[in-house]
């Protein structure tokens, strides 16, 4: 099975064997000196053989990267070569990466199934230097400690039941439990300044926040964002190192999105500059993988660099909204600030590639790129939600500001549907429930159908949920959030499902009394409105309109008016909006 793995990474450039080998010290010196008489890119990589080990045995013969990243490699072993060396400990005694388990084929299993799942979402480290020391065996990219904290993770989207390649009594969840336990262990005394620890501790927030811990598991992220922020060592690939940086940064503002704080890390890495992807080339394929049997399944193009980009620049926006709304000074948010945010997340929509757009129907969007768009989708729900707080405004705004929030929540639902058609949410992320939970509060809080007929919301939010949570393994986390979802109906007077039972996980006779707590880290999931309230000028209500005439009259929304391809649902909505401000 390893070699499905490696042939993942083919698509390298002859510039791009070259960095691979410098970024483990694979005839370093040599290479250096073959550039420096300038014999000619092919040449060196030709010159550096055919690889021992399958994971770089699919390079193909791309046109080179950037002369940058080509650059910044050369630099990073000239000044850090010494220092990379005397970080490499060799070989594992015994060759393996885990005492939890010695069969391969289950191990190589787990990680196919967090590289496909997983990793294209929350990208907290670089693939290629990872595995380059998986394979070689070297503790430089990779740790025992990561290796676990991976296959923790990955036995949440283990599926025993419908794979015979593996025995019927092995239970995902006792195995990502000694997994996890085995990881503890590793970092609890292991340097905190050695990247791939690191990266472990941003792994086992993610398996912690599965298993409904996310009220502990905070801890771990806000561990990793202080080690890559100040203790980190030098004498990693910038490449590597970046990309863990942006990983981490990501994964708070993703987690600070559903918990309505400022994210852990105050400054946003490089300042003002994207993470460099491009040493991650869009022809990579992904393989729709569940299962051993899955090795068959044709492959087609990622497009990770374009999702891991657009990722990056979506937070950045989450991260000032967050930090408008929730940063506790009273009285400071202008109307025009709100303006501002969605005139900016429009205009990110607007700037997508064509592969990532999701304007093309007859085309399949990928998991990863569902993703970003339900928590685009998101993001305008909580955008616009305390603005329905706000006492004192216009009515009319009112009912179309809340028809704008339906617009969103009804084109996220959608998506969260399609997902679930296609891929199934067993296979979905964590944080996409947390997303579930705000999209579907919004249709069962403002929708104006009647009580009865949102009962269809509850019932397809508890039916994603409980997908998410089945099995084994699943995400433990569902069941709170489930219950959490119930009470909300409950307290809207929504009915719930005659099917409620059999659609419940959660049963709170016998579960945690603060499993919710523990999930969302409050008492529940809802956005505190109130919070963001008191943040909103006094003048807020009466500059709106204003405001909102002039984002009508502006480029941003002329750009959409004009295209069909790029006008959403909701545009009609912004137009009457405008007219009964305006009248």
């Amino acid at each position: 099975m390893i070699h499905k793995i490696h042939q993942l990474e083919s698509g390298y450039s002859y510039i791009e064997q070259i960095i691979h080998a410098l970024s483990y010290d694979a005839n370093g010196e040599d290479i250096i000196n073959r550039l420096r008489n300038g014999q000619s890119y092919q040449s060196i990589a030709h010159s550096l053989g055919q690889p021992s080990n399958a994971s770089l045995a699919g390079l193909a013969d791309l046109s080179p990267t950037s002369q940058r990243n080509f650059s910044l490699a050369i630099t990073d072993y000239d000044k850090d070569a010494t220092k990379e060396r005397s970080m490499m400990t060799g070989p594992f005694d015994g060759g393996e990466w885990t005492t939890v388990t010695t069969d391969q084929t289950l191990i190589n299993h787990l990680l196919m199934l967090y590289f496909t799942w997983v990793h294209p979402v929350h990208m907290l480290f670089s693939r290629p230097h990872f595995m380059a020391s998986f394979v070689n065996r070297v503790d430089i990219y990779c740790t025992s400690a990561l290796v676990n904290a991976i296959c923790a993770m990955a036995c949440h989207l283990f599926d025993t039941s419908s794979d015979e390649s593996f025995p019927a009594d092995l239970d995902p969840k006792d195995l990502g439990e000694n997994f996890m336990k085995e990881a503890r262990a590793l970092v609890r005394d292991a340097p905190a300044e050695k990247l791939a620890i690191v990266q472990t501790y941003a792994v086992m927030f993610l398996v912690d926040l599965s298993s409904g811990k996310g009220a502990n598991s905070t801890s771990y992220i806000r561990l990793a964002a202080d080690s890559i922020d100040e203790r980190i060592e030098s004498g990693y690939s910038s490449q590597a190192a970046e990309m863990t940086r942006w990983g981490i940064y990501a994964l708070s503002v993703d987690w600070a999105q559903f918990t309505f704080q400022v994210p852990t890390l105050y400054q946003i890495p490089s300042s003002l500059n994207l993470p460099d992807y491009s040493f991650n080339k869009d022809t990579s394929p992904w393989q729709l993988y569940r299962h051993l049997k899955d090795s068959s399944e044709p492959e087609q193009a990622s497009y990770i660099t374009h999702s891991s980009s657009a990722h990056a620049k979506l937070l950045r926006i989450i991260h000032d909204t967050l930090a408008l709304f929730y940063h506790g000074h009273e009285r400071t948010v202008t109307a025009k600030d709100l303006i501002e945010q969605y005139t900016r997340y429009i205009t990110w929509k607007d700037e997508l590639p064509d592969e990532i757009s999701m304007k093309d129907e007859t085309t399949q969007a990928l998991p990863h790129v569902i993703a970003i768009h339900v928590q685009y989708q998101t993001a305008l729900i909580q955008l616009f939600r305390p603005v329905l707080g706000l006492s004192g405004f216009p009515k009319e705004a009112f009912e179309h500001v809340r028809s704008l929030i339906l617009g969103f929540a009804w084109t996220g639902l959608a998506m969260l549907k399609t997902y679930k058609e296609v891929y199934t949410c067993r296979y979905e992320q964590p944080l996409q429930a947390y997303a579930l939970l705000h999209i579907c509060d919004a249709l069962i809080r403002f929708d104006p159908s009647p009580p009865a007929e949102r009962t269809e919301v509850v019932r397809i939010g508890l039916q994603i949920l409980k997908e998410a949570a089945d099995g084994r393994g699943g995400y433990g986390v569902c069941g709170p959030l489930q219950e959490a979802f119930r009470k909300a109906a409950v307290e809207c007077n929504i009915p719930l499902p005659e099917e409620i039972d059999d659609l419940m996980k959660f049963n709170p006779k016998t579960e945690n009394p603060d499993a919710i707590i523990n999930a969302t880290t409050r008492l529940s999931y809802t956005q505190p409105v109130f919070q963001a309230v008191r943040c909103m000028n006094e003048t807020f209500g009466d500059e709106f309109a204003e405001e909102w005439r002039k984002f009508v009259e502006g480029d941003a929304f002329r750009r959409r008016s004009e295209s069909d391809d790029t006008r959403d649902s909701h545009d009609s909505d912004v137009m009457k909006i405008d007219s009964i401000l305006s009248g």
